[in-house]
């Protein structure tokens, strides 16, 4: 393959490389965010039903206590549908992060070939020099 193809080819897997840096950057702070979610939501969780032990303590009506249980049962949904994305989240970084290095792979494949394929062409190159150099001696070497 002629290096101008290589190095478009090259240019492409960079691309690439980066799309998939990207997507995995966008994919943890998504995994960040979501767990934070879940921890603010675990929080209020936590201080509801410290409220409510104290309420319940000093008396509270009926009609109060199920308001609160039914708020808490919520936050227990609200938690475990949060919990539900985080485990998303870690898959989705998961998933991308091996997209990542199999692009990293492939780019560094790609600089490979073309390092071999430039050092080859040098080779031919020096060779073509030193055969010009070696015809015109033996030229001169002729004419003498």
């Amino acid at each position: 393959m002629e290096l101008d193809k290589l190095d478009k080819v090259a240019l492409l897997a960079r691309s690439r490389e980066n799309e998939a840096a990207n997507a995995l950057q966008r994919n943890k702070q998504a995994l960040v965010d979501s767990s934070q979610r879940l921890e603010q939501l675990k929080g209020f969780k936590q201080e509801y039903e410290h409220r409510l032990q104290a309420m319940a303590g000093s008396g509270m009506d009926a009609r109060q206590l199920a308001d609160y249980r039914r708020f808490l049962a919520s936050l227990n949904d609200a938690i475990d549908v949060q919990g539900q994305e985080v485990g998303r989240g870690q898959e989705r970084v998961q998933a991308s992060h091996e997209e990542f290095v199999d692009k990293s792979l492939r780019r560094g494949n790609v600089d490979e070939l073309i390092g071999r394929s430039r050092a080859a062409q040098a080779v031919e190159e020096a060779r073509r020099e030193q055969k010009a150099t070696d015809e015109g001696t033996l030229a001169r070497f002729r004419h003498d």
